[in-house]
Formats: structure tokens, sequence, C-alpha cells
């Protein structure tokens, strides 16, 4: 099938722009519950998506049979033409930069190795996981690989491979009445022999011994109090409560609490982040988006100054602003839109231990459990999978269900410090519009000076 004929063929018939993306992946997933496998599957896929706009009006259209292409670039143009009839405000779409390159994955691929290897691994993993509390564990392995071929008729011509592997340890444990459950998951955008250089009977081993801390934790104090974030917990909240007030289409639908607020002050001078998808190994790490675009570090807050929006083709154009690549999309069958890839704080010279300094009581809270936030308005409410408290500058009790709230725009102002330990984050799956892509991210520690805790009575046993 000539593709480049096609892309020409769609611009006689009207075309402003069309591009396609033809994806093959495969993927691999390994669970094994109590010593013994709970499942195993095995998925090869091949599909394509071609997206066709027409004064203003995106057409989409989406298969796996190849011979059928040109029947599909038709579908796209038929719909892109109905819908920009309908449409009252029509946008064009400006020329910009397009590649040419070929990106090949380095070391070995998990497809050239027997899937037993990685099935005994686990099993073995499993029966040597052991602890006097546990009583059910579950470990999981997720393998993908990808193959992506990306053209437009403004020339690109892009060839990506693309390796992802995600590691998960689950436990429940017991202990007279009281029941808690530990969670911990490594993942990279890395070939399968990183993998197996991986410690993961020191994973285990580490997640543990959180036991240890939970089953004589209590319930934490509810009020205002400072808090102390750690790398993991900082970098969810920066790519919950801010990233996402920064996508450029919730700002264009007047859901983001950022809208018209470029070039404004809403952070401390010390603070700068930025959403950065070129952090080789990451779990967001990629080279170009999903439209061709080159990834690129993108400052959205500098020095305390807010920067700029994140970008796909669309809303750089309605916006009139600079690509910033960030242009993703789950698979080739759905629509690419603004996403996060890698949220990343820039780290300042404070060691964790002057960011306790000075506080008589507060919270030290770890890792992320969940949480909401409310882009348009900016409130956010986060939980803590791990927590303790802080009395007279030194950590002390273990604390349960430590939770912390307020809204985006005070809390930022609130943020007194931020340390010098700056290390990769939680790998996480963003979902948004129904599509989940990975990202990751980057922060240091980071203290605040006063949030809303959520807890007991506001007194500890």
């Amino acid at each position: 099938m000539n593709i480049k004929k096609l892309l020409i063929e769609a611009e006689n018939k009207g075309a402003d722009f069309s591009d396609i993306r033809i994806l093959n992946s495969e993927s691999e997933k390994i669970s094994v519950k109590n010593d013994d496998i709970d499942s195993i599957q095995k998925d090869l896929n091949s599909q394509y998506g071609i997206r066709v706009f027409h004064k203003g009006g995106w057409g989409f259209s989406y298969g796996n049979n190849e011979n059928e292409i040109g029947k599909y670039f038709d579908k796209a143009l038929k719909m892109a033409k109905i819908n920009s009839n309908m449409l009252k405000e029509k946008i064009k779409l400006k020329n910009f930069k397009t590649y040419q390159d070929k990106i090949k994955t380095k070391g070995e691929s998990f497809t050239n190795f027997d899937i037993k290897e990685r099935i005994d691994k686990l099993v073995n993993l499993s029966k040597k996981t052991e602890h006097k509390n546990l009583i059910n564990k579950q470990i999981v392995t997720l393998f993908l690989r990808k193959e992506h071929q990306y053209m437009n008729n403004f020339g690109a011509d892009i060839y990506q491979e693309s390796e992802h592997f995600n590691f998960y340890f689950k436990g429940v444990g017991k202990k007279d009445s009281k029941i808690r459950e530990i969670f911990t998951r490594k993942g990279m955008c890395a070939s399968y022999d990183v993998f197996k250089k991986l410690d993961l009977d020191r994973i285990v081993h580490e997640e543990l011994e959180r036991f240890k801390t939970l089953f004589i934790a209590r319930k934490a104090p509810a009020g205002k109090f400072p808090i102390v974030l750690n790398n993991s917990l900082s970098e969810v909240f920066f790519h919950e409560a801010v990233g996402h007030a920064c996508e450029a289409d919730a700002v264009l639908k007047n859901a983001s609490v950022l809208k018209e607020k470029i070039g404004k002050k809403i952070a401390p001078d010390f603070l700068t982040l930025s959403d950065d998808p070129s952090l080789k190994t990451s779990h967001g790490f990629f080279v170009y988006d999903d439209e061709g675009i080159k990834a690129k570090k993108t400052k959205m807050i500098e020095n305390g100054v807010f920067k700029n929006y994140l970008q796909s083709i669309e809303t750089a154009n309605r916006m009139n602003t600079e690509l910033t690549g960030n242009g993703r999309a789950q698979n080739a069958i759905c629509f690419p839109y603004p996403r996060m890839s890698n949220t990343v704080l820039k780290k300042r010279d404070f060691s964790i231990e002057e960011l306790f300094e000075g506080i008589k009581k507060g919270i030290y809270a770890k890792e992320s459990s969940g949480g909401v936030v409310e882009p348009t308005n900016g409130n956010f409410l986060f939980g803590a999978k791990e927590g303790y408290l802080i009395e007279n500058g030194k950590i002390t009790k273990p604390l349960l269900d430590v939770s912390f709230g307020g809204n985006i725009l005070t809390i930022l102002n609130k943020i007194e410090k931020i340390a010098d330990d700056s290390l990769m984050g939680f790998p996480g799956f963003c979902g948004k519009r129904g599509q989940i892509v990975p990202v990751g991210g980057m922060s240091p520690h980071i203290k605040i000076s006063e949030a809303m805790v959520g807890g007991d009575n506001g007194n500890i046993e």
C-alpha cells in the first residue's frame, strides 16, 4: 500500500491536513498469586488510525486491514467535511516542521526469550516472599513492545520502536484483627535486559518491611498542619494538581484554573516545573509524540511564573502558539490529545533534614494512594500510602489514612522549601477521555507550610 500516494490523494480531494499512524504491538502479562500461576495473557495487535482535517473539522477513522486503508482515508475525509459544515469557528492548521527518522530500541526484547523464563522467575520470587503477617500475595509483570509508523501530507515519515515493562507486588497482611495492604510498582521504558538486572527480591522485601509500621500506626490527626511530601508523592501532586490544568484542551474548554495565567506569578521564585518526555528509560519517555512532533522539555512554571500550556497540533493552532510535542494517544485507534509525559520539579539546595526543621507538629507523607483533582477550580484531595507524625522537627509515630487537600494556586504559594534529592518518581498510567498513557516524573521532597489534613479528631493516641 502506497501511503504517500494516499496522503496526496486526500489533499487533492480537499484535505488541508491528513496523517496516519500504523501500530504493531505485542504484549504479555503474567500474574502469580500465592505461589501459583493465576493468569497468562499474550496479545498481538495490528491497527491503524487516519485523521483528516478540512476547514476546521476533523475526521477520524481506523481499522486493522491494510488493504482497506484507502477506503478509510475517504471515510475520514467525508467525516471531516461534515464536521466542518457544523462548525461556527473554523481554524487553519499552519504548516509545521516535519521529520523523517527511524528510532530503534537498544537491548534485548522480551519477545526474543521463552516465556517460561519469566514464569519461573515470578513463581520462584513468590515462593521466597515470606512474612509472618502475610496472608495473600500477588506478583505481576507486564511487557509491551510497539512498532509505530507515522506519516502525514506535510512530509513526516517516522518509525519508532519502544518497549515498556511494569512489575507489581501486592500483599495483604493480618495481625490480630487488623488487616493491612501493601503495594509497590516498578516501571520503565526500557528493554528486557534492563528488567533482568532489577533486584526484585530487594524491592519486595522493602515493601514487606512496611508491615512493621502499618500494624502499629494510628489514625492521622485532622486539621491544618505543615506537611512534607516525599519524592514520589511530590511528583504525583504536581502531575495531578498542576499538570492536568496545563493541558491546552482543558484551557480551551474553560476547564482549567490556569486559564489566562501565562506570564503571571503563581508560585514561589524558587519553583520551576517542566514536562520532559526526553528523560531516557523514564515511564513517560518518547522521542516523537503521536503527531510526529519531536519531544522536548517544556517549562510550565519557571521561577514561579507560569510559562506554557501543553499543546497538540490543534490546540497550538487555536491558541496561535508553538507546538510542545504533547499530542498523545493510547494507540493508533485513539485520537491524540494534549497529554503530559514526565512531570519534573527542579531540585533546590535544602537537605531533607532541613525540611523538617522548625515543624512543631506536622505530617510526613510518602507515596500516593490515589486522589481526585478538579482542574476547573483547582481543588484537590490526595491520599498518602504511608504517613508519619512530625514532632519538634523529628519523625515520630506512624500514621494511617493520611490525606491532604486544598486549592492548587493556594498550595503552590505555601511551598516553603524544595530539597536537593531529585529522584525518578512512581511510574504511572494517566487516564483522560477514556485513554491511558504511560507517564512518569522526577521530583525532590517538598515542604508545604500548611495544608488541610484529613484523619481523626486532631489527636494522636
